[in-house]
């Protein structure tokens, strides 16, 4: 289930994410409440550097993020793998740009 802003704007990420770099497997969870107004959000990280960005309340995946290291370090102990393949997918292969 997908809330209609991910459906209209993360077209092109999301082909990325599922033709090149892949889903992964989650490693991390984490809740993080920005005063959205439509509550809180939880976000996974996958271990091949995705983001996954779900509303708590309603468990509809609002976006998919290809994490930059530093979105990734916020998840807390993370293994050098990850942080690599999150150097790979936004430094080297500039995905986030795309």
């Amino acid at each position: 289930m997908t809330s209609k802003h991910y459906n209209r704007d993360r077209q092109e990420r999301e082909n990325i994410i599922k033709n090149i770099i892949g889903e992964g497997n989650v490693i991390r969870s984490i809740e993080v409440n920005k005063g959205h107004k439509n509550g809180i959000e939880i976000h996974k990280l996958t271990d091949t550097g995705i983001i996954k960005v779900y509303n708590k309340e309603t468990g509809k995946l609002i976006t998919k993020l290809i994490a930059r290291c530093g979105q990734a370090k916020r998840f807390g102990y993370i293994p050098r793998k990850v942080l690599d393949t999150c150097y790979h997918n936004t430094v080297e292969m500039h995905y986030n740009e795309m």
